[in-house]
C-alpha cells in the first residue's frame, strides 16, 4: 500500500513544493465470515466464547453478564442508550433469542442463578413496561 503522488503544493513564499499523496483504503481486517477459512472461523468462536463466559478481573462473574447489568442500571438511572442493544439485551435475558451463546448456558457455567436479572426486570416497573413492549414489538398481540 504505497501513496500516490495526486499533485503538488506549491509554496508561495519560495519554498519547496511538497506531493500531495492519496492513500489507498486499507482492506477490511475481517471481510464478510462467509469468506472466512475454517481456522479463523474456530478462532473467533473461541474467542467469543471466552469473552461471553471470562471475566476481566478474575471473578466468577462473565463480562456478558457484568455487561447486561450496566445496561439495565444506565436505563434505571435515565442515560442515554442504543435502544437496539438495550432490546437485544432484554431478548437475550428473558430467552426470547440465544444470540452467539444462550443466556442460561453462559449463567450456567459460570454457576450464577439465571433468574436473578429476569427476576429485577419483573420487579422494576421501568424494566418490566420496556419488555412488555419488546414482547409486543416481536410477538405482537391478539388486541
Amino acid at each position: 500500500m504505497k501513496p500516490e503522488v495526486a499533485g503538488w503544493q506549491l509554496d508561495i513564499f519560495g519554498g519547496e513544493a511538497t506531493p500531495v499523496l492519496v492513500v489507498p483504503p486499507r482492506p477490511d481486517p475481517l471481510p464478510d465470515p462467509q469468506y472466512w477459512s475454517v481456522a479463523i472461523r474456530e478462532s473467533m468462536v473461541d474467542a467469543l466464547i471466552t469473552l461471553a463466559r471470562d471475566s476481566r478481573r478474575g471473578d466468577r462473574m462473565p463480562e456478558s453478564l457484568m455487561d447486561c447489568a450496566t445496561m439495565l442500571s444506565e436505563r434505571l438511572r435515565n442515560v442515554k442508550l442504543d435502544v437496539d442493544d438495550y432490546r437485544a439485551t432484554l431478548g437475550w435475558i428473558m430467552g426470547y433469542w440465544d444470540g452467539a451463546l444462550p443466556y442460561e448456558h453462559v449463567c450456567s457455567v459460570n454457576g450464577i442463578d439465571p433468574e436473578t436479572l429476569q427476576a429485577v426486570i419483573f420487579d422494576t416497573p421501568l424494566l418490566a413496561r420496556d419488555l412488555d413492549e419488546l414482547r409486543r414489538l416481536c410477538f405482537g398481540s391478539l388486541l
